[in-house]
């Protein structure tokens, strides 16, 4: 997994076993800018409430590619299923963006199950994974800090946390560790965030130091 690949699952979640959204006040709330070289690849606007998370992470590229995801929240922490909508254009002056890629993923214990619409093809697949895995989406600092809460969590092994590849249904560790008083090293296979995170285990701030890019929370 790197910052640069934005290609991945999407997602499609109906959401009947929690209170709405739309009934629930908001925890908290932010951005994150990413930049690489001073220069600004992405933002992440999120809201969280007690039992889902929302957010639109839009990508500084030539497609004006904007993902928008709701993540389901459990009382563990965990994310026991997740929607991801990919649309292009948004800046391009139609009335609505392209949509690109929409799919839904559902975690059940050790499984991972897939339905996704790719174009005007409907695909399903069953991935195997790890019970309590994140979602991973690539540059969302809103769903590292949903991991840092997962592994603080009761049940959860203290410094360990499994991720599901959105951008290909990989499963993979993740080990944190702590830096000082108020900063934590998050090891996701061979790639490392260096991240500012509050007593309540929100993320200020950070950055991946060997591919030059650096996050700020608003």
């Amino acid at each position: 997994m790197t910052y640069v690949k934005c290609s991945g699952w999407l997602l499609t979640i109906i959401v009947a076993a929690v209170t709405p959204a739309a009934a629930q006040s908001v925890a908290d709330s932010g951005t994150f800018v990413v930049r690489h070289s001073g220069d600004t690849v992405a933002t992440e606007t999120f809201s969280r409430r007690e039992t889902t998370i929302q957010g639109t992470l839009a990508l500084n590229n030539s497609k004006h590619t904007f993902q928008r995801y709701t993540a389901v929240l459990a009382p563990d922490a965990s994310v026991p299923m997740i929607d991801v909508a990919v649309r292009e254009d948004a800046d391009s002056g139609r009335v609505k963006a392209k949509l690109v890629q929409r799919a839904r993923v559902i975690f059940k214990e050790d499984s991972a199950a897939v339905d996704a619409i790719i174009g005007q093809a409907i695909e399903t697949r069953v991935f195997g994974t790890r019970a309590g895995a994140i979602p991973y989406l690539n540059m969302s600092f809103a769903l590292l800090e949903q991991a840092i809460r997962r592994s603080r969590a009761h049940g959860a092994t203290p410094g360990q946390v499994p991720f599901f590849n959105l951008g290909g249904g990989q499963t993979v560790s993740g080990t944190l560790k702590p830096v000082g008083t108020d900063s934590m090293a998050l090891a996701i296979g061979d790639v490392e965030f260096r991240l500012r995170v509050d007593p309540e285990g929100r993320v200020l701030g950070g950055a991946i130091p060997k591919q030059g890019v650096v996050v700020d929370r608003r």
